[in-house]
């Protein structure tokens, strides 16, 4: 790509790089991906952007001269990416880096585990259906995790310390248990979003939810932050390990519900009430591995696109509740796929939002 540097204020300080899903945004604050600073007497610069990426999207690409008086960007740059006949590269997801419990002995894709199986760093002896990386379908070039990519790494410049990139070949999975054989006392806590951030109407909302508890030591990876913000942050290992004191919870009997509350706290309008396996992407409740290794319930909450009832507006409160059905198969399971338990899990703390029960917490929120 090439691109006009800045009319005004000299030459530029830095290039500014941006990549975006959605056509036309690329060049918004949010979707910056890494600043690239000038260096005297050099005139060509190398970025390789294979963090994420995931096959069949189109990505947009915009890189903008950038000094003191603003930024000059390029236009958008737009690739499709696509594996081929199964043997491209269809993208990589985040490694589980933390500490989790099976509460019913069931993985996040919803596939029984293995009774014979634990959790271990032999390749062979992986128990697939926990649905943590590796997956069935990655093949490694070792026989034992974990597995760190020389093409992968990533040099801390202060300290020297080597990082080994998420959502790429670079394979390791922390410490599992399965859970049915005891009930689990959690504390659930939201996602800090929800309170700490102006919501509004035009918003589209992160919904997080995170289930954990106490346990003895448990095998976890060092994760660091190496670069980027928000839904472009990328983050690492530097391959060493520490023992966990706390594990994240996956019950697969979670639910979700949405309410619109009116002045005096009644309910006027409920856009989603569904358990986790009504379907997948976004406007569905899922389990899932972010970027820094963790376990997470997320939906993404598309507000600005919801369509409102006659004379109800999305200003105001909306109460967000998340509890744990009796078992998990409710509406929404797909011809029993997924196989039956009975919940395992007893909610004994909120750290934050509201406790209503051992098996449901809530938070309101304010809409703008």
């Amino acid at each position: 790509m090439t691109w006009s540097p800045p009319t005004t204020g000299g030459a530029p300080a830095s290039y500014e790089i941006y990549r975006s899903i959605t056509a036309g945004t690329a060049f918004l604050p949010d979707n910056k991906l890494i600043s690239i600073p000038v260096e005297a007497g050099k005139s060509t610069y190398t970025f390789i952007d294979n963090a994420g990426l995931t096959a069949v999207d189109t990505y947009y690409w915009v890189v903008s001269a950038k000094n003191a008086s603003g930024e000059t960007p390029t236009p958008e740059f737009a690739l499709k990416l696509k594996g081929s006949g199964g043997t491209g590269d269809v993208g990589f997801g985040n490694n589980f880096s933390a500490a989790l419990i099976f509460a019913d002995d069931i993985g996040i894709t919803g596939l029984a585990l293995d009774p014979s199986k634990s959790w271990t760093n032999v390749l062979a002896s992986i128990d697939f259906n926990t649905g943590l990386r590796p997956l069935s379908t990655e093949v490694l070039p070792t026989t034992t995790l974990p597995y760190f990519d020389p093409l992968t790494a990533y040099p801390d410049t202060t300290t020297g310390v080597i990082y080994y990139k998420q959502q790429t070949a670079s394979t390791w999975q922390g410490q599992w248990v399965r859970g049915a054989g005891a009930t689990q006392q959690v504390t659930a806590k939201w996602g800090d979003n929800l309170v700490s951030q102006s919501l509004s109407a035009n918003s589209t909302i992160r919904i997080e939810m995170v289930l954990s508890e106490a346990v003895s030591a448990m095998t976890s990876y060092t994760m660091k932050s190496l670069y980027g913000a928000k839904a472009n942050e990328i983050q690492g290992t530097d391959g060493t390990t520490y023992d966990n004191l706390t594990a994240f919870v996956f019950a697969s009997n979670a639910r979700l519900k949405i309410e619109k509350l009116d002045s005096i706290g009644n309910t006027v309008y409920t856009p989603y009430d569904q358990n986790l396996w009504a379907g997948d992407g976004p406007g569905f409740l899922a389990g899932e591995v972010n970027v820094s290794g963790n376990f997470t319930y997320g939906f993404v909450w598309n507000l600005k696109n919801q369509s409102m009832p006659t004379g109800i507006d999305k200003t105001g409160t909306w109460r967000i509740t998340f509890s744990l059905d009796s078992d998990n198969s409710a509406a929404g399971n797909p011809a029993g796929s997924i196989p039956l338990a009975v919940n395992h899990t007893a909610i004994i703390a909120a750290g934050n939002g509201v406790l209503d029960s051992a098996t449901q917490v809530h938070i309101d929120i304010n809409v703008q």
